[in-house]
Formats: structure tokens, sequence, C-alpha cells
């Protein structure tokens, strides 16, 4: 039997969520800041845990460094890059991979003697996305297979961003209960509310569960593409979260095609979530159908978005804290969020590697 006091957090100040210890812990893991795309010949500024930094590509590298020149404040992000260094637009000082100032125009004499430096970080790029992490990260990266496999038609979708915590946009990806009724007529339906419990379990940073014997509308395009003619299709739902924020559907269809999402959520600040998102498939890979899918799933993100963003408080919590923000999962329903809050409370606990 799950005791729901036991996986409660207490928030430092009702109104910082800043301040909250999962929010600070979250220092210690990889989390997307922008597709590889975005990233050319020039600096990109991105946020990451109300942290400006910059991103560059310093001799063929991908780099992530603190974007605050240490001479006049200036964001390194508006400068250019220039023989694998990054230039502060404001002076002219310039900064190698490592974060090193190595020239400082108006006197170059005094490079050394000043030492200066801004930090660097975690940075890498993987399945089409750039990934920083603040701290030594504790996991590796979210896998995602089909990324490069050759029998899937792979959709990047556009990244958006919600005003709520990261915890709370990954837990609504995995909240059975509310498809019924956000989503009624596209991936759930009133006439079925009932969710039966899910077995869920780890393996290494991932937390794992299936879903399957549920029926769904089999309605549109999508229902043509898959070739499939009955009016309800029962799906069977393979969900892999790697640990905090980055989830992975299968959607294996009744005739054998499957369906693929995988995103994975980045706490801008404390308030706010950039989601990074791809489609897979394997039926209606032309490329002229595109567009539907990405129309279908901005329909459903469009209903989720004003729900998750009214809840509160930003960052849950389920004792400690004021008895008026607390929640009441169900076991069974919840079981996932259950699970999943368990999980991130003990990961916020775990001390740094050496």
């Amino acid at each position: 039997m799950t005791e729901l006091s036991n996986i409660g957090v207490t928030m430092t100040g009702p109104h910082d969520p800043a301040n909250h210890p999962l929010y600070r812990a979250l220092r210690r893991f990889w989390h997307p800041v922008a597709y590889a795309s975005e990233l050319g010949d020039t600096p990109l500024a991105v946020t990451l845990l109300d942290q400006n930094l910059v991103l560059a590509r310093l001799n063929g590298v991908v780099t992530a460094l603190d974007s605050r020149c240490p001479h006049k404040g200036t964001s390194l992000a508006l400068g250019q890059i220039v023989d694998g260094t990054i230039e502060c637009p404001y002076h002219g000082w310039r900064y190698d991979d490592g974060g090193k100032c190595v020239r400082v125009p108006a006197r170059e004499e005094l490079c050394d003697v000043l030492k200066a430096s801004v930090a660097k970080y975690h940075a890498a790029e993987h399945v089409g996305i750039i990934w920083v992490a603040l701290e030594e990260p504790l996991y590796a990266f979210p896998e995602f297979p089909e990324f490069d496999d050759s029998e899937y038609n792979v959709l990047q979708g556009t990244s958006y961003d919600w005003a709520t915590s990261s915890p709370r946009r990954l837990e609504n990806f995995v909240d059975f209960a509310h498809f019924s009724f956000v989503h009624d007529g596209t991936i759930g339906s009133r006439s079925n509310p009932r969710v039966e419990p899910v077995d869920v379990w780890r393996e290494g940073p991932v937390l794992r569960f299936n879903r399957s014997g549920v029926k769904e509308p089999g309605v549109g395009l999508k229902k043509e593409l898959l070739g499939i003619t009955d009016a309800l299709i029962e799906p069977v739902n393979e969900y892999h979260v790697t640990m905090p924020h980055t989830v992975h559907l299968k959607r294996i269809f009744p005739n054998g095609k499957r369906y693929v999402l995988f995103m994975s959520a980045s706490p801008v600040t404390a308030t706010q979530t950039r989601s990074f998102w791809w489609i897979a498939r394997d039926f209606g890979t032309d490329s002229k159908h595109d567009a539907f899918f990405r129309d279908f799933e901005d329909e459903v993100l469009g209903q989720d978005q004003p729900i998750i963003e009214s809840q509160r408080p930003l960052w849950f919590n389920l004792a400690g804290g004021d008895p008026a923000q607390r929640e009441t999962p169900m076991r069974g329903a919840d079981v996932v969020t259950i699970e999943y809050r368990r999980w991130l409370f003990e990961l916020m606990n775990a001390k740094p590697k050496g």
C-alpha cells in the first residue's frame, strides 16, 4: 500500500518557487535547451534553471558557457565566433571552449594578469537536441531509437512554453484520467472515464509502464492512414519516462503500425517550462501528411495548456506545506503520479557524485 504522506516536500517559501529543493536539485540532470538545427555558426542565447547561457559550436564541439561577460556584464550571446572563441560584442574580449578569456584587445598585456573567465557547463548534442547539465549529470541521455531508424518518418515539433513547472508538464503527459475529459473525441472519450491500475517499475534511470485495454475514437485521416476500419481503436501504449522530465511513448496499433512521441521538458525558470518534441511514425510516412500529424498534436496540446497552467502550487507537495494546497492522488488511477513523485523526491535528496 502506498503511503502518500511519505512522498511530500515542503516549500521553503510559498511565493518563491525557485527555492523549492527539487528545483535546485535539477542542476544535476541533462535538460534540453535547443534543437540542434537552431545552433548555427553564431552564438545562441538560452536559459536553463533561471541561468542565462550561451551556446556555440567551437572547433566543432557544442559548448555551453555562462553568458555574462565579467568585464562589463554584456551578454556573450550577442557576440560572434572568431577563431574558435566567442567574442564579446562590447569590447571584443574572447573566451575559449573552456570559458577562459584569451584576448583583451584594449590591453593585450593584461589578459594573463586579469585571468578572467566564465563558467563552463556540460553540453552535448543528442537525438537532434542540444542538452545541458549545470552540474555533473546523474544519468545518461534519454533514448530515442526511432530517431535514426529508416522505417520511420521522424518529424520535429515546434518547441512551446507553458507557465508551469517542469514536473507538472511531464506529469500531465502520463496522467491517464484526464484523457476522457480534456481530450474527449481526440485521444479519449467521456463515455469511458475509468482508469485501471498499471504496473510501474524502474529500469536504470527509466520509469516504465504499459497501458492497454483502452479503446479510443478512430476518426479522420489518422484512422485512414492506419488502415483500420473499426470505430474504436485499442492500441498498446509503452511508456519510458527517463528521469526527471523526458517521456518516450510508443503506441502500437492492432495491425502492428507504430506511432512514437518523444517529449522532453526543460525548466527554463521555476515558472516557465519549454518542451521539445518529436513524432515518429511508420505509417502515412509521405511528407504531405506531416502537417496533419503536427496539427493533431497541436490540438491536443492546446487542450492541455490552460488546464496545466491553472494548477497550484506550481511545484507540487503532498505533505508539510500549506494544507490548502495539498493534493489527493488516488491509488490505482494515479499510480504513475505517485511513483513518479516518489522517485523525484528520492533524486532530490541524492548526493552529488564525488
